[in-house]
């Protein structure tokens, strides 16, 4: 086969092991703040707000524990 009729494939962005998708609606301006920092990140809008996710949940976490 000529690797001019081959099919390249998708590059997967998500790390190993998410495979969970969901989906979380936003405003406009919450949007283009996701937009904003996916650029200065230089990653996608879903892996950017993957990652702010994931540090509201390690905050969210040390803060619960801070007040117990």
């Amino acid at each position: 086969m000529a690797t001019a009729n081959t099919i390249t494939p998708k590059p997967i962005y998500a790390p190993k092991g998410c495979n969970c998708p969901i989906m979380a609606h936003v405003t406009e301006a919450e949007r283009d703040d996701l937009k904003r920092i996916a650029e200065l990140e230089m990653r996608t809008l879903s892996a950017t707000a993957r990652m702010l996710m994931l540090r509201g949940i390690a905050e969210y976490d040390q803060d619960t524990l801070n007040a117990e």
